[in-house]
């Protein structure tokens, strides 16, 4: 694995924030994968890596696992809350909790309304 930049984020990290914006959360599970099996005790890539896989599972309307994942994700992610590792964690709670009712309401049957794309917001300033 290469070095940390400046800001001490190791390039796997910022690939994984790149992948998942544009919505390639398979790429984006994988760049965190590897990183996350070198420090498995970091939850808060765990989280990261759970989110992305919501996301897929959303996408191919298996709404179960969505579901799941994005309780997962959410649970993995707050302790970590309000900010971490450049990510306003509050707002992406928040955003998973919308999402999270959303699956819910389809595995329902009822129309999840339109949501935002969900995306990792990264402050990158020193």
């Amino acid at each position: 694995m290469a070095g940390k930049d400046r800001r001490g984020y190791d390039p796997e990290y910022l690939k994984f924030v790149e992948c998942f914006n544009r919505g390639d959360y398979e790429e984006a599970q994988e760049q965190l994968t590897a990183l996350w099996r070198e420090q498995p005790s970091n939850r808060f890539y765990k989280g990261l890596i759970q989110l992305s896989g919501a996301c897929q599972h959303w996408e191919s309307a298996s709404l179960f696992w969505a579901e799941d994942l994005f309780a997962t994700a959410h649970n993995l992610l707050a302790p970590y809350a309000p900010r971490h590792m450049g990510v306003d964690v509050e707002d992406l709670l928040a955003a998973l909790r919308r999402w999270n009712a959303a699956v819910r309401a389809a595995r329902e049957g009822d129309e999840p309304g339109k949501l935002p794309a969900l995306q990792i917001r990264l402050e990158l300033g020193g």
